[in-house]
């Protein structure tokens, strides 16, 4: 066992998955508490594991098995929860921890079918093991007591902390302007979005989103877009630095969200920050996120459902203007970053 973390049994480790600086809300909120902790120099080790989760190979379980032979027993293990509920194998290894699983939503909500049967079996099982849940939402947390019976003292509630990012002036444009964002893929539901905005007219889309992790699902958004002759009024932004996002908010004149489930909502978030009207897609999540003011929700995902909301809202302007002036209306306080990651690392602590 190394000498060097024996000095430091009170070390808290945190797994991850993949690139902490891909850019969704997930990573975000725990970049933040990655540099939070480095800032304030805490006793915090953070190890980016295999983006192959939560579809580890061997490989991937054996450097993890490995990496824990050299924490001391007793030591406090953060997991994200991509990596944490595909570790059934580590179960008796994981037995010599302290253990905190961060659970930005279920995975069995992100499939389909058997694979979503698979997750929620592993997730039934899994959840017996830790000692602390972090969840973002209070509806994450009641998604929790219901299906897996967990104990109601051992889930905490922190909400993300939403940067607020410094505004540009909005230019004047003849075409409307729509923005959405999240990772490319089929729980984010952009194909449903995409076959709308065929039903409307003279606006355009700006989609903020990581292409990377869903390659197949990828394909077929740009495979849609190219059949159907939207490449002039579509655009997909995997990467942006933090003045684009702001002048893509900035810009827009609506923020639209077509997402079958989130775990917060952070992007909808800002769009509040940005004080855009929003259009989205109604959950139990989102509700309590946004509120209702300047915000529009819609219950399904029939053809033209979406289309008609949007058309109905632009081609008004007494209809649009009086939307902007709820969302300004809309006091929903959100955490800042600071305040987000100091709550997080108490709660870890008193695991």
């Amino acid at each position: 066992m190394s000498k060097k973390y024996l000095k430091n049994p009170k070390i808290i480790y945190f797994f991850y998955p993949g690139d902490i600086n891909t850019k969704t809300g997930g990573y975000i909120y725990e970049k933040n508490i990655i540099e939070y902790a480095k800032r304030k120099k805490l006793p915090f080790k953070s190890k980016e594991l295999s983006s192959n989760y939560p579809f580890p190979l061997k490989e991937d379980i054996d450097e993890l098995k490995q990496i824990l032979l050299d924490i001391p027993v007793g030591s406090t293990l953060l997991f994200d929860g991509l990596i944490f509920e595909c570790l059934k194998i580590l179960k008796k290894d994981l037995s010599n921890f302290k253990i905190v699983a961060l659970i930005h939503h279920p995975l069995y909500l992100e499939f389909n079918g058997k694979m979503g049967l698979r997750f929620f079996s592993l997730e039934k099982e899994m959840f017996k093991i830790p000692n602390k849940f972090i969840v973002t939402s209070n509806e994450t947390k009641r998604l929790l007591l219901k299906k897996f019976e967990i104990n109601k003292g051992l889930i905490s509630v922190i909400e993300p902390g939403i940067e607020r990012l410094i505004k540009t002036k909005k230019k004047f444009n003849q075409k409307h302007n729509l923005l959405t964002c999240g990772s490319i893929i089929e729980r984010k539901n952009y194909l449903y979005l995409l076959s709308e905005l065929i039903f409307m007219n003279n606006l355009t889309l700006n989609i903020i989103g990581d292409t990377s992790r869903d390659n197949y699902y990828y394909k077929k958004v740009i495979a849609f877009i190219k059949k159907h002759k939207i490449e002039n009024r579509v655009k997909i932004h995997s990467n942006v630095s933090k003045t684009k996002l702001s002048n893509l908010y900035s810009q827009c004149d609506l923020y639209v969200s077509v997402s079958k489930y989130e775990g917060f909502g952070m992007s909808l978030a800002n769009a509040i920050i940005f004080k855009k009207p929003i259009i989205t897609y109604k959950t139990k999540t989102l509700r309590n996120t946004l509120g209702s003011k300047g915000v529009v929700y819609f219950n399904d995902f029939k053809k033209n459902t979406l289309a008609k909301i949007i058309n109905k809202i632009l081609l008004n302007t007494k209809a649009f203007k009086e939307l902007e002036s709820q969302i300004i209306k809309n006091n929903r306080v959100f955490l800042t970053p600071l305040k987000s990651a100091k709550l997080f690392i108490k709660e870890v602590r008193n695991a």
